[in-house]
């Protein structure tokens, strides 16, 4: 038959409320890992929608450089006035 020893009230409370302790730490680790992956999703979508913004930028370059490319094949270089549409050669 073993030897049974029973704990004093002082031991069996410090360390059932250390095992509060750690449970409340796992919980609050799990609840960052949550948000955590949120955060994570929530830069994924920016990021997509920033690529694609990104590369509609290019593209409204290219169309920008075409149509002034257009203008200058036709009128020679200059300067064009955005606002009046007045175009004056160098």
């Amino acid at each position: 038959m073993e030897d049974s020893i029973k704990i004093t009230q002082e031991e069996l409370e410090k360390i059932n409320s250390l095992r509060k302790e750690i449970a409340e730490n796992v919980e609050s680790i799990g609840r960052f890992n949550i948000k955590k992956h949120f955060l994570v999703k929530d830069l994924e979508s920016i990021d997509t929608e920033l690529f694609v913004l990104l590369q509609k930028s290019e593209d409204l370059d290219r169309k920008e450089k075409e149509i002034i490319d257009e203008i200058v094949g036709k009128y020679g270089e200059g300067q064009l006035n955005f606002e009046t549409g007045e175009y004056t050669k160098d």
